[in-house]
């Protein structure tokens, strides 16, 4: 059977999502899936800009890091989190109370996330701090 390229994206988006959803959503990562919380005087740690396609593929690189990415608002998982595609390469995104869940009238609107990673599963996870819509 042969598979027409087209179709080959959309099942890169299907794998990407199982294993994304096997993370569970929820916060299985070590902030509890709450904001990056800092100490009273201390600023957040710098977040590095980083592609999607960078963490998706080498998501252990990025784990415990504060990044910064964008991508489009694929598809709402849960009332917690949601899927950031950029291509054919997508990262789960977990909301919290300084970044809300994105409504669905911004689906596949642009967006700019930043937060921190943690690694659950083998697939990256961002705990948002802050969503920007571009």
């Amino acid at each position: 059977m042969i598979i027409r390229k087209a179709l080959i994206p959309a099942i890169v988006l299907v794998v990407i999502a199982a294993g994304a959803l096997t993370a569970g959503c929820g916060g299985s990562g070590a902030s509890g899936g709450s904001a990056v919380k800092t100490q009273a005087g201390q600023s957040e740690p710098e977040a590095m800009d980083v592609k999607v396609e960078a963490i998706a593929t080498s998501p252990m690189e990025f784990d415990n890091k504060t990044v910064a990415t964008e991508g489009n608002y694929a598809v709402g998982y849960c009332s917690a989190c949601f899927l950031l595609k950029d291509g054919v390469s997508a990262v789960r995104v977990e909301v919290s109370d300084t970044a809300p869940l994105p409504p669905e009238s911004k689906l596949n609107a642009r967006m700019r996330i930043t937060g921190k990673i943690y690694v659950a599963n083998g697939s990256p996870n961002i705990v948002a701090t802050s969503i920007e819509y571009l």
